[in-house]
């Protein structure tokens, strides 16, 4: 990979020797909906993301899921890098990894993950941080199953995810799964906002018009 490939959202992370480290790693580009979910229980790449988005949400045995954090540019996952700093993969068999858009991710391995951390100031900061973006993710999530209802999360979660043309294409079910619901759930809600003329439904997408 050239020195041209890199972003300044990476350049500007990492140490000159770090940087030419990361510049001999494996770049791939996924259209959008790729499942990058691991499995047998290991995790042998861990991803940068260079452009694009990652979604990562955790399910349970019913099918249920709930949004956990995106990562973007810039970002990694921090669950995938605990679990390769620690050698124990546990922590990703409830997690569901996709590319919300056309993405491009240097891949790490864990060998890598566990070498860096010890030589690297630059990455050691780079996970700190990283746990600092997650953890405030993860009260977010925290405040609003506990004190928020779900027409509140719902209307909420729309305002965020439109587009510049007040649009979100998404399913029922995907949203639900952000939401972190039942798609029937959803679909009434959705609904209701439709009778007041607050959105509009089409197949596979939502036009907002007042939230």
């Amino acid at each position: 990979m050239s020195a041209l490939e890199l972003n300044s959202q990476i350049t500007e992370l990492f140490e000159p020797g770090l940087l030419e480290e990361i510049k001999r790693c494996k770049k791939v580009t996924v259209e959008r909906n790729t499942d990058l979910t691991s499995s047998g229980g290991t995790m042998r790449y861990t991803p940068i993301v260079l452009s694009g988005s990652i979604k990562v949400t955790r399910g349970d045995e019913s099918g249920k899921e709930i949004l956990m954090y995106h990562i973007n540019p810039g970002e990694s996952c921090i669950i995938s890098i605990t679990s390769c700093l620690k050698k124990n993969f546990t922590n990703m068999d409830s997690l569901f990894v996709v590319s919300e858009k056309d993405t491009s991710m240097i891949l790490v391995s864990d060998q890598k993950i566990r070498e860096w951390h010890d030589k690297y100031k630059s990455w050691r900061t780079f996970i700190t941080d990283l746990y600092n973006l997650r953890l405030t993710d993860i009260l977010s999530i925290v405040d609003a199953v506990a004190f928020k209802s779900v027409d509140q999360r719902l209307v909420a979660f729309l305002q965020n995810t439109q587009d510049e043309n007040s649009e979100i294409s998404l399913t029922h079910q995907e949203i639900a799964n952000q939401v972190g619901t039942a798609r029937e759930v959803i679909s009434r809600l959705l609904k209701q906002l439709e009778r007041d003329g607050k959105i509009e439904l089409f197949r596979g997408k939502i036009k907002i018009n007042s939230l």
